[in-house]
């Protein structure tokens, strides 16, 4: 037996005040904290004494606080599950719902494994995405700030040189030098819209009665919507995947898959897929519910998809089915990344061309000018 009679002298105490259930940790912090509880359940430590050694060795006073109060909760006989279901930005329903499962079999080390890997998985797709959009998002941003500081610093002090020079200035200079006097009156008004806009998107996005629009825009997104759709259907497979391995019921699956989604309109439906479950309709048909009524193969929920379902209908091997669709996904997730990078890079090329050589000629054309008067 391991001696940890060391862990009661431990000084941290919880804010009783509001019961820590608003804490939030890193997904990495997360994933490294769901790796030393699976390896030390793993190697049969009793829970109790897993959530002390890492409490105990953990410098994260976030993780500190839920291993204590998880510590405590279990000592007073509180399932895990339920204790875990007052930090919902930690544990996500399907955590919550795979933790009740293998609890039920006493193997919570297997259950926290699967949630580390789903955590993995998603986390990696996530900075896929993420690594791909870098470059052309920090020159846009960089070229926009070139833009301000040339149009607020620059242009003022090349607008009073030609002044003093009394030189003609083409158009073209003439619009650089009004879009200038603009932003230095009413720069003030741009930075408020700017974080209106922000303020707008995040009220639409967390907003229950808009975010459904708000998701369904994004679905839309040119040059992204294909990217955005195929990861939400490789989360889709992967989490559906895990729960039915996890011998959970289909109705249920589905009702903690569409809620892992993050997708207000993926969601709604999922919603109507469980309804048509309930009333005894095959699953394949309840996917099918959109190419049934319209004749048209849903872009959400594409025809190969479920198909997958039928398959599954007549040999009982869905999980295995929706593992390769995940594989699949990915792969053309992958290539999706490649392909937009490749075909953004020039058109942030172009971007940043135009705005130099619009500047440059800004500024030069006058000078030209002046040039042609002192030859003359």
């Amino acid at each position: 037996m391991i001696d940890i009679n060391f862990l009661k002298n431990l000084d941290f105490k919880l804010n009783k005040s509001n019961n820590n259930f608003d804490l939030k940790i890193k997904v990495k912090e997360k994933i490294n904290f769901l790796d030393q509880l699976s390896n030390l359940l793993n190697s049969w430590i009793p829970i109790t004494n897993a959530f002390s050694i890492i409490s105990y060795q953990t410098k994260n006073k976030e993780i500190k606080a839920l291993l204590l109060d998880l510590l405590e909760k279990l000592n007073s006989w509180t399932p895990l599950k339920e204790s875990c279901k007052n930090y919902k930005n930690i544990f996500s329903q399907f955590d919550i719902s795979i933790i009740e499962m293998w609890e039920v079999t006493w193997k919570l080390g297997n259950s926290i494994e699967i949630i580390k890997e789903k955590e993995e998985k998603n986390a990696e797709l996530k900075w896929k995405i993420i690594w791909a959009l870098t470059y052309p998002a920090v020159v846009i941003t960089l070229s926009i700030a070139m833009i301000v500081t040339f149009m607020l610093f620059v242009i003022p002090k090349i607008q009073k040189m030609y002044t003093d020079a009394n030189v003609n200035l083409p158009e073209l200079t003439q619009n650089v030098i009004s879009i200038s006097e603009f932003l230095q009156k009413n720069y003030w008004i741009l930075i408020i819209w700017i974080f209106l806009i922000i303020f707008t998107l995040s009220f639409l996005k967390k907003n229950k009665k808009t975010k459904y629009y708000f998701d369904k825009f994004i679905l839309e997104i040119p040059l992204f919507w294909w990217l955005i759709r195929k990861k939400i259907l490789s989360l889709y497979c992967i989490n559906l995947w895990t729960l039915l391995s996890s011998w959970i019921i289909i109705n249920k699956a589905l009702d903690i898959t569409k809620k892992s989604l993050e997708n207000s309109y993926y969601e709604k439906e999922l919603y109507i897929i469980i309804e048509k479950i309930s009333s005894w309709v095959p699953f394949s048909e309840a996917m099918w519910i959109k190419l049934l009524t319209s004749w048209k193969e849903s872009p959400y929920f594409p025809l190969e998809l479920s198909s997958l379902i039928k398959i599954w209908e007549q040999t009982g091997r869905l999980p295995n089915l929706l593992l390769k669709a995940r594989i699949k996904y990915n792969k053309e997730i992958d290539n999706i990344i490649k392909n937009l990078a490749t075909a953004i890079e020039p058109i942030v090329i172009i971007w940043v061309w135009w705005i130099v050589w619009t500047m440059i000629m800004a500024i030069l054309l006058p000078f030209f000018n002046m040039v042609n008067v002192v030859g003359k």
